[in-house]
């Protein structure tokens, strides 16, 4: 969603755009905007500062950058997702931080599975079951609730070695992302 604000200046009307994120989680998952960085590094010649943040936005995510495809309409319009992380690099490395405790839990989980199942059966509701996988398993309160949230289905169909996987790619965003972190004012 975006808002046009006017001030005027010098006598002249000028025109600036606010740009309002209801949902920083989905973001993320836009790959399909990687293609948009060099639009963005264009068109960011008067902010030295933004201009080196996509950079190494750019220089980060090389690879994806080179191997994503433009589409005629892009989720996000004609930025990339750094145009709408820029400044809210806290909230992004907040949700990539959950990613991997998530991804920590399921894994964790995996090896007890007949533990989850039986607390997750035995409890009174959601609450008390995320406490007790926290005794048990030695989860932090995030991960706990995450587990407790899904499928039994879900619980008890993860493989390890794609949970493995799964934790490194979580990592490596995440280490991505507090890099990027670095050059946010």
């Amino acid at each position: 969603m975006t808002h046009n604000k006017y001030t005027i200046k010098d006598g002249e009307i000028i025109i600036t755009t606010t740009i309002k994120i209801d949902d920083y989680s989905k973001l993320l998952r836009f790959n399909k905007n990687l293609y948009c960085l060099a639009y963005d590094i264009r068109h960011s010649k008067s902010d030295e500062h933004f201009k080196n943040f996509l950079l190494k936005a750019e220089e980060l995510f090389a690879e994806e950058v080179k191997h994503a495809k433009p589409r005629e309409n892009p989720p996000l319009g004609k930025h990339s997702i750094f145009y709408y992380m820029y400044g809210h690099m806290n909230d992004w490395l907040r949700y990539a931080e959950r990613e991997v405790i998530c991804a920590k839990a399921m894994f964790t989980q995996a090896y007890r599975i007949e533990d989850t199942i039986q607390i997750i059966r035995n409890s009174r509701d959601k609450e008390d079951a995320a406490k007790k996988l926290m005794d048990v398993l030695g989860l932090d309160e995030i991960g706990a609730s995450y587990v407790v949230e899904q499928r039994l289905s879900i619980l008890t169909g993860i493989r390890t070695e794609a949970e493995k996987e799964t934790i490194e790619v979580f990592e490596k965003r995440l280490s991505i992302v507090k890099e990027l972190a670095k050059y946010d004012r």
